[in-house]
């Protein structure tokens, strides 16, 4: 019962989530009570809720029912803040804040100045490590790293556009 009423938490807040940073979703119940996707069409991505820590079967079920799509998956275990910023990268990665910046201008900027753009430079360092393969764009990251955001945004707005 108590697990229940946790993955019903859950769901709530991924909801609310998925809701504040203004992304279409439906709800999918694949496994009754003991998971809920969250099926992003417009971003080819599923938010799996689940109240277990085993995963393999709901991803089973998840990749069966939507392949090729990018998945992410929460338990009720889960540290929510680590999980929401999870959803943010994941979404980065099929051109989240390009839509954001394009079609919610206002919302893009307030989570640019809320120091979201530095954490978005820090985890594409973190990504690329010390690999040769990115060594332009971590240069690039790195002197960006060292100016207000809003200066970044002035001179090229589609910086923070894309993770890898």
């Amino acid at each position: 019962m108590e697990q229940e009423v946790k993955l019903i938490e859950l769901e709530s807040d991924i909801e609310i989530t998925l809701r504040s940073l203004r992304i279409d979703f439906k709800k999918v119940y694949l496994v009754k009570d003991v998971s809920v996707q969250f099926v992003c069409g417009d971003f080819g991505v599923v938010v799996n809720a689940i109240n277990r820590t085993d995963y393999a079967y709901i991803n089973k079920i998840t990749v069966e029912n939507f392949p090729n799509y990018r998945y992410i998956y929460i338990s009720t275990f889960d540290d929510l803040l680590k999980a929401k910023e999870e959803i943010i990268w994941t979404l980065m990665q099929s051109g989240y804040m390009k839509y954001i910046r394009v079609n919610f201008e206002r919302q893009f900027k307030g989570l640019m100045m809320d120091n979201f753009g530095n954490k978005i430079i820090d985890e594409r360092l973190k990504r690329w490590g010390d690999q040769p393969k990115f060594k332009f764009f971590v240069e690039e990251n790195k002197e960006a790293r060292q100016l207000p955001v809003n200066m970044v945004l002035a001179t090229e707005p589609a910086f923070f556009d894309m993770m890898p």
